[in-house]
């Protein structure tokens, strides 16, 4: 439904663009690309201005990791995983932060890491750990 007034208004602002600008022969779908491609510039535009004057706190926060695998976990390539170390928590919390390993957590074995990988959002040792959990079903 909101489709289908999406396109109905694109349909009506197409109609007073080709009233309001008679020399000009477009097409509708023309018009639709147009369209889209000015929205996408403005939002790539409104992300480059508010890059610039973003202020990042003073303390981040570690994130939560899924409870369940994320679906690509199996995916193989590991180019793209990129590890960072996680941050300290800010007064009363730990100096040096660490999460249970997921993969010593499914032995029952009691290991933490300070490393946290950013696309899964999985904390694991480096090394081996890495490869198995990315690679191996049942890690």
């Amino acid at each position: 439904m909101v489709l289908y007034l999406l396109n109905y208004a694109l349909l009506n602002t197409f109609f007073v663009y080709r009233t309001l600008n008679t020399n000009k022969k477009v097409k509708y779908t023309n018009f639709l690309h147009e369209v889209g491609r000015s929205w996408i510039s403005e939002v790539q535009n409104q992300i480059e201005s508010n890059s610039d004057g973003l202020q990042l706190p003073e303390k981040q926060s570690n994130p939560r990791g899924p409870k369940q695998d994320p679906p690509g976990r199996l995916s193989g390539d590991f180019r793209i995983h990129k590890f960072e170390k996680m941050v300290d928590g800010g007064e009363g919390k730990r100096k040096y932060p660490a999460r249970q390993c997921k993969v010593c957590a499914a032995y029952k074995k009691r290991s933490e890491t300070r490393c946290i990988w950013k696309l899964c959002i999985i904390p694991l040792h480096i090394g081996s750990f890495f490869e198995k959990y990315h690679s191996v079903t049942n890690y």
